[in-house]
């Protein structure tokens, strides 16, 4: 069976992400109890993620294995209680008095600002949680479900601050900690300025990596993340979601380098989370932008270099700015509810084959199941390894995945050049005819946009494979989650020939190479939001020639496929972003910066040095993969 993960979220945006990956996660355990579901849901080891736990009625209870750390007020208006359930802030039992100092002998006002609402979503869930199930009849049952359906469209556009929105996954009261700050949004809290603005939270010091004393805030951190350790069976590693492009990214590096003490040998997959770019205010003086940009890149350059040090593979994740890398999705880039449910996405699917057991479905047994060191080893160079540094991988999305080739040997036969092929004119002609023929060549088109127009959700990343390029993989991991065909779902073993079928198209990307192919998509919980164009029916189909589903239908599941790998081209993204801490750290802007962070010029040419070495372990040929 599948080893436990303890997943650790640090930062608001990483909050939004945490909230839809576990809305997801809850969803697909749901379906373990649905009518024709089961089966399918039998191939996720839910327990991997989840633990289970006894309430003080003596009921069993699942809670996420995670904590979020993030600001305080990030959670608008609710909080948990000590059985985790979300609940309204409790007011002061005195409205007209507050404490004070006892020497002062004046007039005392209280001013209290008006209760944070929680949204409608939240307030129908907590109403549905306080039903009596059995006692309610089918046309009240209907009327609830339309009521929380309504809830779940006001959170469309700007109906989203906090996280909580929109969270119906019930955490363990342990498993948020609100750190001390200020919070108003996303990209506006106290630790939005850089890597240096958590120094007063760890009680200052390099980098945020030591000072003079341990930190309270510190103290916290390790105590929670070991409550979730002593609590595996068998812990396979951790997941760990961060801004690190904030001040969170140097509260993140001090919190793990005790993780990684505590669990030596334990891997550790880092998403490095972007959130959507919000442009500089008209009007700005220079010197501000000069300042905030050297800030930037300053913090990306410490971000990486410290990162690298701790985690076993570093993903840089950001959604696409252009809308046309998903053009089955009809998404706002810079609505963080919306860039964030698209990370969750692959996030999830990128990882399920850590978490698949072998129960055989209608569909077959998942394909291709391994465990997160196994996956970590695959995509880290033998040349970090031995360094003790991390990997760096980029991560390819189809969401949904367009149908997959029915006929593989008509695939393979196209690529055979023995076998006679008609010219172009005569291929179109027999695609639009009736019969086999049509259906194949429909077939053929759609497998094309599987691994040539997935989206790259690595900034920097294009993923092309073009050798002219340096973009050669050296190791990647494909998952296919609910694989379809024209005809409808495909059993995970036609779904892993025809995604071999595929790669054989291309022959300069044969590499290593791991595949994964799973019999359950992705299950699309009520406050996922309205994403996907009127083309992707309600199962995940794709008919980009007419809509498929009517408007204020919504998509229930959908196939999902996902590129883990390893590229060449990351020396040229580690060498720009060396070239580009250089240039900011001689400028006057970023050495006034880092000597803000109390960054001194040594430590800032070591950071350099840091940069320079990972570019370089990624300029051979790859023979040491």
């Amino acid at each position: 069976m599948p080893k436990e993960i303890v997943t650790l979220s640090f930062g608001s945006y990483a909050s939004y992400v945490s909230a839809h990956y576990w809305n997801l996660q809850d969803e697909s355990a749901g379906y373990s109890g649905g009518e024709g579901w089961s089966d399918y849901a039998a191939s996720v080891d839910h327990n991997v993620l989840f633990m289970q736990q006894e309430n003080r009625n003596g009921a069993m209870t699942y809670r996420p294995r995670a904590v979020l750390f993030d600001l305080a007020g990030s959670g608008g208006g609710v909080s948990f209680s000590p059985d985790g359930a979300a609940v309204l802030p409790v007011a002061s039992a005195s409205d007209g008095a507050t404490a004070s100092a006892p020497t002062w002998r004046g007039r005392c006002e209280v001013h209290r600002s008006e209760p944070v609402p929680r949204s409608a979503f939240v307030e129908q869930l907590e109403e549905e949680a306080e039903q009596e199930w059995e006692d309610v009849g089918e046309e009240e049952a209907a009327r609830q479900q339309a009521a929380l359906e309504a809830a779940a469209l006001q959170l469309e556009g700007t109906g989203v601050r906090y996280w909580t929105d929109y969270c119906k996954a019930v955490f363990h009261p342990r498993s948020i900690c609100c750190l001390p700050g200020l919070w108003s949004g996303v990209h506006e809290h106290s630790l939005a300025a850089g890597w240096g603005a958590a120094a007063d939270l760890m009680g200052g010091g390099f980098g945020g990596l030591g000072g003079a004393g341990r930190s309270d805030v510190l103290e916290g951190i390790s105590e929670r993340v070991r409550f979730l350790g002593e609590a595996c069976d068998s812990l396979a590693g951790f997941q760990v979601f961060v801004d690190d492009h904030t001040g969170f990214g140097a509260l993140a590096a001090a919190a793990l380098a005790e993780v990684v003490e505590d669990y030596a040998g334990r891997p550790l997959v880092l998403f490095s989370l972007r959130p959507p770019e919000q442009e500089a205010a008209a009007g700005s003086p220079s010197t501000t932008r000069a300042t905030a940009r050297a800030r930037d890149i300053l913090t990306e350059g410490m971000a990486v270099a410290r990162m690298s040090e701790l985690a076993s593979l570093y993903v840089p994740l950001a959604a696409p700015a252009d809308r046309r890398a998903l053009p089955y999705l009809s998404y706002s880039p810079g609505l963080p509810f919306h860039s964030s449910a698209i990370l969750a996405a692959a996030i999830d699917t990128a990882l399920l084959p850590t978490r698949l057991t072998g129960v055989r479905s209608p569909l077959g047994a998942p394909l291709g199941a391994t465990d997160l060191h196994s996956l970590v080893r695959l995509l880290r160079p033998a040349t970090l390894r031995s360094d003790g540094c991390a990997g760096f991988a980029a991560l390819h999305l189809a969401l949904p995945c367009p149908a997959l080739v029915a006929d593989t040997r008509q695939l393979q036969e196209q690529q055979d050049e023995r076998v006679p092929h008609p010219r172009p004119a005569a291929a179109a002609s027999a695609s639009h005819g009736s019969g086999a023929a049509g259906s194949a060549g429909a077939a053929s088109a759609s497998c094309q946009l599987v691994l040539r127009e997935t989206a790259s959700l690595t900034p920097g990343i294009s993923g092309r494979d073009d050798p002219a390029d340096a973009g050669v993989s050296h190791a990647e991991s494909y998952c296919i989650r609910g694989g379809r065909t024209d005809s409808g779902p495909a059993s995970t073993a036609a779904a892993l020939q025809a995604l071999d079928a595929l790669l054989l198209q291309h022959p300069h990307r044969r590499c290593v190479r791991h595949r994964c192919t799973a019999p359950l998509p992705l299950a699309v919980p009520l406050p996922y939001p309205d994403i996907f164009s009127r083309s992707v029916s309600v199962y995940g189909n794709v008919d980009a020639g007419r809509p498929a589903r009517p408007v204020g239908q919504g998509v229930r599941c959908t196939p999902v496929m996902t590129r883990l790998h390893a590229t060449a081209e990351f020396e040229g993204w580690l060498k720009g972003l060396h070239s580009r801490w250089a240039k900011e750290a001689a400028g006057a802007a970023g050495r006034g910066v880092l000597d803000t962070w109390d960054v001194g010029q040594s430590d800032a040419a070591e950071i350099q040095n840091q940069l320079q070495g990972l570019a370089a372990s990624y300029a051979d040929d790859g023979d040491d993969m």
